[in-house]
């Protein structure tokens, strides 16, 4: 005996700019017509003000782009400010929020505020609000969600039916969720549609760092030029859809004994919102270059399946322990050492897992985003970005980790196209319109690209207003990124930058927030006149760092103590007067 919903109205809505949510909102639906609802997909914002006239229970997917509601969303968003204790007494909803862990000052913050608004106008939810991560086992996370909302509809709205099937149609027994069919045509798939993006001509490309100088590190600069039609203000992010390196591909051709020239077409057994966007002809080179992440750490679940194909007993005991410690514990082995699918099957070589199975645990490449670096009132049809090459000690011990998205912009030149989609910053994080408020920027290495735009607007607009530029970087000689036009915009009267140098300090101040205590005086003047700090970078060390180097300065300059320092640099934070981008993985 089993349980349908016999035509109840189920709506829909999605919050999506780059389209995941409304994919999985569709998926839902499709579901949900299996299961014997009358589903209704739509996007927020076309319900706005009408929830309590929907059918039925409402389900929300959601995204947060840095604290914003999404494109199709914000009304929506914007009308729960008005809703009455009680007006939606009797709804059933659920949210699911869809976000980055990374970008941590604003993670979930719209699914968040959602589910707290209709719960306090008497809506009460179907099951727990499902957080899922981008940069997590989003999959995984998804999937347990859908299945326990399915659950959670079905208890409550549910009929018990005798002879039907519990669930929409499964794999069937021993079959995994892809097959490989050769074939004799190719063209190049891409990921396009699902992620919004468009394809930008490079104009310029460059290194801004004398990387000869032993403390050289990598920071590239690229000039893109924008789609007709497409604008951007400044502060804005690019989200660039990068391809693996060649590489990380040939080991996993390797490890299979794959010929990567082989075409081959990828059909999905069955709907699958985590399946690849590839029914179509191309080679297994494009395939793990263009479609697929190598690189993210395992997940539990994915280690238990690697288990489960290795008969080998020295080798099955590791990954059993792995897929059955406690969360924590896998947390410090394999999530924190970065250990991913094809690090651990280069390390457990008796492990069987066909590689159509191995393509069925990785998750659909995404773009990674870039703060743009350049004026939207000087430049508005191109979108400059400065970009870090990240290669480091691999945290598991074994060779080095390169960053996907920082070495794919390491190979693009003047003339090359890639695909990319303007995203909007934080309202908060946009320096005031009003040039008379003074600014305190804070940033280091290419925590600086926002705030060159910010200095170029008012360099561009004849602006001589309070305007401090903190920013970190290694040596003058070495890494001052845009110096000459930075000085030009200092000499104009449109900034006061206020550089330190790790490796030659001036006066002792070899981190922005020692320069920051050091100038303590003319800060606190700065804040006493209503100034607005901005900071953008590393929120891991330097970010903390100088919000205790802010909170220094305020407890010298009044005597007060510690628990009313954080206190007044919480009503800072509160106020949008204490602002950050920061960037926490």
């Amino acid at each position: 005996m089993t349980r349908r919903a016999s035509g109840t109205g189920l709506t829909l809505l999605h919050g999506s700019n780059l389209g995941t949510c409304a994919g999985i909102a569709r998926d839902l639906g499709t579901d949900g017509e299996e299961h014997g609802f009358a589903p209704a997909v739509a996007s927020l914002d076309q319900y706005t003000e009408r929830l309590a006239d929907s059918e039925g229970p409402v389900v929300i997917v959601a995204a947060s782009y840095n604290g914003r509601p999404t494109d199709d969303a914000a009304g929506f968003v914007a009308s729960l400010e008005n809703l009455a204790p009680g007006s939606l007494t009797g709804l059933r909803y659920a949210v699911l929020g869809v976000g980055d862990r990374n970008w941590a000052a604003t993670y979930q913050r719209i699914p968040t505020l959602i589910d707290e608004r209709l719960a306090a106008a008497g809506a009460v939810p179907l099951l727990e609000r499902g957080s899922a991560d981008a940069s997590g086992d989003f999959g995984g996370v998804v999937d347990q969600w859908t299945e326990d909302l399915w659950k959670a509809l079905l208890d409550e709205y549910g009929e018990a039916v005798a002879g039907e099937a519990a669930a929409p149609a499964r794999e069937e027994e021993g079959e995994g969720l892809y097959e490989l069919e050769d074939t004799s045509e190719s063209v190049l798939g891409g990921l396009a549609e699902r992620h919004g993006v468009q394809p930008m001509e490079v104009l310029e490309a460059y290194e801004l760092v004398d990387t000869d100088h032993e403390l050289g590190r990598s920071k590239r600069f690229l000039r893109l030029r924008l789609p007709e039609g497409v604008t951007y203000r400044t502060a804005d992010h690019l989200a660039v859809l990068p391809s693996n390196p060649e590489g990380l591909v040939r080991r996993v051709g390797d490890r299979f004994g794959l010929d990567l020239d082989r075409t081959v077409r990828l059909r999905a057994r069955r709907r699958s919102r985590g399946a690849l966007p590839v029914d179509r002809p191309l080679t297994l080179r494009r395939l793990l270059t263009d479609f697929v992440e190598l690189q993210d750490a395992a997940t539990q679940e994915q280690v238990a399946v690697l288990a489960e194909h290795t008969d080998c007993p020295p080798e099955k005991q590791p990954l059993t322990a792995f897929a059955t410690a406690d969360p924590e514990t896998f947390r410090e082995q394999v999530t924190v050492a970065g250990l991913s699918v094809l690090d651990l099957l280069e390390r457990y070589r008796a492990c069987e897992l066909p590689f159509e199975r191995f393509l069925e645990l990785l998750p659909v490449l995404r773009p990674r985003h870039y703060s743009i670096s350049s004026s939207a009132a000087a430049r508005p049809g191109e979108a400059d970005l400065m970009v870090s090459l990240l290669a480091a000690p691999h945290r598991s011990g074994e060779g080095t980790f390169r960053g996907i998205a920082s070495h794919f912009l390491q190979t693009v030149d003047a003339g090359d196209v890639i695909q990319a989609r303007v995203l909007p910053c934080s309202e908060s994080f946009r320096l005031p319109e009003d040039t008379s408020v003074p600014v305190i920027l804070v940033s280091a290495g290419t925590g600086l690209a926002p705030f060159r735009g910010a200095v170029l607007d008012r360099h561009h607009a004849g602006s001589t207003g309070t305007l401090l530029c903190y920013f970190g970087c290694d040596h003058p000689d070495v890494d001052f990124l845009h110096r000459e036009e930075f000085e030009a915009a200092e000499a104009a009267g449109a900034v006061s930058m206020r550089p330190t140098f790790m490796h030659a300090p001036e006066d002792g101040a070899r981190f922005v927030q020692e320069r920051i205590a050091r100038e303590g005086e003319e800060v606190w003047s700065v804040l006493e006149a209503g100034g607005r700090v901005y900071i953008c970078g590393d929120g891991r060390r330097m970010a903390p760092a100088v919000r205790e180097a802010f909170m220094a300065i305020y407890r010298e300059r009044t005597g007060e103590s510690d628990e009313r320092a954080e206190a007044w640099l919480a009503a800072l934070v509160g106020s949008g007067r204490y602002v950050e981008d920061v960037w926490a993985g």
